[in-house]
């Protein structure tokens, strides 16, 4: 596995990423973390669809990008990754609740030898953890990764892509298959307290 990362600035796309050394890749994963508006993500989407066809793309908006090392806002950052021995299966799902979106997911994209399920969902209506207890009714063993949408703290509208679809209200996934590629995760409870002591005075399912 290989992964190349890029931030969009003013230049156009092509000459930020030389398009030609993916053209014969075949197992070739592209996620795409939009900063910026809808508009331009649906730009982006329509020209790596044009360029790599044959690529499984998977985008969000956030609430700031990483690249290595850097951090930014209102930008765009792609990922590309090349697979030699993993195949690639992409969904999305837009049921009525994020339990059977979980559940659809799994469903539909799970196999034996599925390592990971990459997903992200919006960010507004989406429950994470009833979202995540679909995925598990369905296969409780696939180690889960990917997050919410954000849309640069402004709390109005998130969006994800699966292709060059765009969805405001859902998840999508990419479920990676091998039988030789090893797929770790670990997990840190040791937070300590910080701040000023309250009382919880309501809580409706998992929101205080």
């Amino acid at each position: 596995m290989k992964t190349f990362n890029y931030t969009l600035n003013h230049k156009a796309i092509e000459n930020i990423i030389d398009f030609s050394i993916f053209k014969k890749e075949k197992n070739l994963l592209i996620q795409i973390f939009c900063g910026e508006k809808k508009e331009t993500l649906e730009k982006i989407l329509n020209k790596i669809i044009k360029k790599l066809p044959h690529a499984i793309c998977i985008g969000s908006s956030t609430d700031g990008e990483i690249n290595n090392s850097n951090i930014s806002t209102l930008k765009t950052v792609i990922s590309i990754s090349i697979f030699e021995k993993t195949s690639l299966k992409i969904a999305y799902a837009n049921e009525s609740s994020s339990f059977l979106n979980g559940q659809k997911l799994a469903s539909l994209l799970c196999c034996d030898e599925s390592k990971l399920l990459i997903t992200f969902t919006d960010g507004a209506v989406t429950n994470g953890e009833e979202f995540l207890k679909g995925i598990s009714s369905i296969n409780d063993k696939i180690i889960v990764s990917g997050g919410m949408a954000g849309d640069n703290a402004n709390f109005t509208q998130t969006f994800i892509s699966c292709q060059n679809k765009i969805l405001t209200k859902g998840a999508v996934a990419v479920a990676l298959n091998s039988s030789v590629l090893k797929v770790c995760n670990a997990y840190n409870f040791n937070w300590s307290p910080i701040g000023i002591e309250h009382s919880i005075d309501e809580v409706v399912n998992n929101r205080v």
